[in-house]
């Protein structure tokens, strides 16, 4: 239940609106029985404002309401709002003299009846939407500055009863969700329209394009009555380059648009039902296509001239070829997209050009059925997204760009993750991406050259060695290596990486070693001293830590993780704690501070502890003395036993006949005896 606040604002801002006393004013679910005042004081003055009111009731006009501010309203939007009346005065006029846009919507559209008459001089847009308007209620409209008309969501069959001088001045005419029929015979009015939706109306006759020489983009979404003639009468001696959007509509094949291809700019079509093979053969002018969601559709042939900047076949599931055919020697393509589709057969036709490779800047094929990269051979990119295909083994002997390629510089990324990949062996001559990202694999082996890699990524690919017979990386600038999860049981297998002299970032997360590899030698990482800043050997199952340990020529490191591991928080942590207590180098000013970040599970007392050398060593002489101590006890002890059991006789004697057991007390009573 709404409670609405009645507001005389003679004495102060009521509950429910905001006035920020500069640019704001805005109420909701108030009741306003008087008009909005203009005082001397500045937190009642509404100046340069922008007034919204919503859910309210009126028991004034709106005339009346902005009697005193409406000089110095600039935006103005009533959404939703009721009247105690619907008897109003429609001949009185207030002059707006700053109001550039307004926004007005209610079931009954009493509000704009109001305001109609009203003088806009600086108005620009006008959004009638959700208004109810329909063809028995005259629409008149003589802003001569008004640009912009949205009239959707309303009840008009026809734009008869559209109507005022400001009709040849609008540029933007939003129609959309009305039941229109036809606007053919009205749309001549408006000469300088330059965008015109018509999407979910059931009009069934087009215009000829001709009547609107300025028309720039054209959308009829999900325009279903319109047949294929009333397209071609549309587009008839058409000399625009128009952006044109006919997704869901009944349009049945491409090549019906091949004679008229070069008036559009943009072309897009999704949602329909097509042939199975479409050939797009002569879009001289086209720069943007988006075909999606077209389920028969599994071939498409496009030639690409030079103005084409971006491809979208995505989301087409029966699409199983794509073949581009170059026919300009300045073909640049800003984006390819052609992701979640049964593509499995891509190639790029150079014709007669003189080109030998195509760049293309972004790059999707993810979620496809792809598996052989051949293309790689003369794509370059920034980035190449290829995860979730089926690649399985890949290998491409040489990749040799032209030297001075401008294009290489930003050649970022190239994916390659969530695969079934087995095999990688790709060997690029001089430049390689600088990102390349083969997570989540079933990698064995892998064999990679190039000169300008960065970044590498192998993680999660649980069969994986760092052996020289299944692990080849010729990277000589890399500077991140993540190794996580990967079949990675020691640590003396780094030596084989040693080669990459220019890490930077190790990581080797969740990786299990063999039990008889579960102590750190931190010498393994000093190779890599003078670059190292970030290490992290998370979850390993280290148990223990080998003494020795001397971070000073580290002078870079910035962050080591040994968090979820085994070993004692002992003194042997020690050269870590003293390293985390030195300030990383300082940067200049305009730089933020370094921090250093130790990451361990050892109580806070740890950072406290005294492992001076000579405390340690006391400890140890201690130690080697009782221990030595000890020794001796035990080997004199051993010696006395010994002694001790040669002085006894012989309790039993066993001969061939019989036994006779003897012990030393028996033998001196029976020697008394005998005496």
């Amino acid at each position: 239940m709404i409670i609405q606040i009645h507001c005389s604002f003679w004495t102060e801002i009521p509950q429910r609106c905001i006035y920020d006393q500069t640019t704001l004013f805005l109420c909701w679910n108030t009741s306003f029985i008087k008009p909005i005042p203009l005082f001397n004081d500045r937190s009642y003055t509404i100046q340069n404002h922008q007034v919204d009111i919503r859910d309210s009731n009126f028991q004034l006009s709106l005339i009346d309401l902005f009697a005193n501010v409406g000089g110095n309203i600039e935006h103005l939007i009533l959404i939703n709002n009721t009247f105690s009346s619907n008897l109003f005065n429609e001949s009185t006029k207030i002059y707006f003299r700053l109001l550039q846009t307004i926004q007005i919507c209610d079931n009954q559209g009493l509000q704009w009846m109001q305001l109609n008459s009203s003088y806009f001089p600086q108005l620009i847009k006008l959004d009638l939407s959700y208004n109810q308007f329909t063809n028995e209620k005259q629409l008149v409209f003589n802003s001569q500055t008004l640009k912009y008309l949205d009239l959707s969501h309303n009840q008009l069959e026809t734009i008869e009863n559209l109507s005022g001088n400001s009709l040849d001045r609008i540029e933007i005419l939003i129609l959309s969700f009305n039941p229109l029929k036809t606007i053919m015979n009205e749309i001549k009015q408006f000469q300088s329209l330059r965008i015109l939706d018509l999407s979910f109306t059931p009009i069934k006759q087009l215009f000829s394009i001709t009547l609107l020489s300025r028309l720039e983009i054209f959308h009829c979404r999900q325009c279903q009555q319109i047949s294929m003639f009333e397209y071609e009468k549309f587009l008839f001696n058409c000399s625009h380059n128009l952006i044109v959007n006919l997704s869901e509509t009944k349009i049945s094949s491409l090549k019906f648009f091949n004679p008229f291809i070069q008036c559009f700019k943009d072309l897009t079509i999704n949602n329909q039902s097509m042939n199975t093979s479409e050939d797009i053969l002569f879009a001289r002018n086209l720069e943007n296509i988006q075909l999606q969601a077209i389920e028969k559709i599994n071939s498409i042939h496009l030639n690409i001239y030079d103005r084409f900047k971006s491809i979208d076949f995505s989301e087409n599931k029966n699409l199983q070829q794509v073949h581009l055919r170059l026919m300009s020697d300045y073909t640049y393509l800003q984006r390819l997209k052609i992701s979640h589709t049964r593509l499995n057969d891509f190639a790029v036709d150079f014709n007669n050009t003189r080109l030998k490779f195509l760049h293309i800047d972004m790059i999707d094929m993810s979620d496809n059925h792809l598996e052989s990269l051949d293309f790689l051979q003369y794509l370059t990119f920034s980035s190449l997204d290829l995860s979730f295909n089926r690649l399985k083994i890949i290998s491409i002997e040489h990749i040799h760009y032209r030297h001075g390629m401008y294009e290489l510089f930003q050649m970022n990324l190239l994916n390659l993750s969530f695969n079934q990949m087995e095999s990688g062996r790709i060997h690029w001559d001089n430049e390689s991406p600088h990102t390349i990202d083969l997570s989540n694999n079933n990698l064995q082996n892998i064999e990679l050259h190039g000169q300008t890699t960065y970044t590498l990524l192998v993680n999660n690919n649980p069969e994986l060695s760092v052996i020289p017979k299944t692990f080849s990386i010729d990277f000589p600038f890399l500077q991140y290596l993540n190794l996580n999860s990967i079949e990675f049981d020691s640590f003396e297998n780094l030596i084989y990486l040693h080669n990459l002299s220019n890490i930077h970032t190790l990581s080797l997360d969740d990786n299990q070693l063999r039990t008889e590899h579960r102590t750190l030698n931190w010498n393994v990482f000093y190779p890599w001293c003078k670059h190292l800043k970030h290490l992290s050997l998370k979850n390993m199952s280290i148990e223990k830590i080998d003494p020795g340990i001397y971070l000073n020529d580290f002078g870079h490191l910035l962050t080591i993780d040994f968090y979820e591991n085994n070993f004692e928080c002992n003194c042997i942590l020690q050269p870590f704690i003293n390293w985390l207590k030195v300030p990383p180098p300082p940067l200049p000013d305009f730089y933020e501070p370094l921090n250093k970040v130790l990451s361990l599970e050892c109580p806070l007392s740890l950072f406290n502890m005294q492992c001076d050398d000579r405390q340690m060593k006391l400890t140890l002489f201690i130690v080697l003395l009782l221990v030595g101590v000890s020794l001796i006890i035990l080997l004199v002890m051993i010696k006395l036993l010994i002694k001790r059991k040669r002085s006894k006789p012989y309790d039993r004697m066993f001969t061939d006949n019989d036994t006779i057991a003897l012990n030393e007390t028996n033998f001196i009573q029976k020697t008394d005896d005998d005496e």
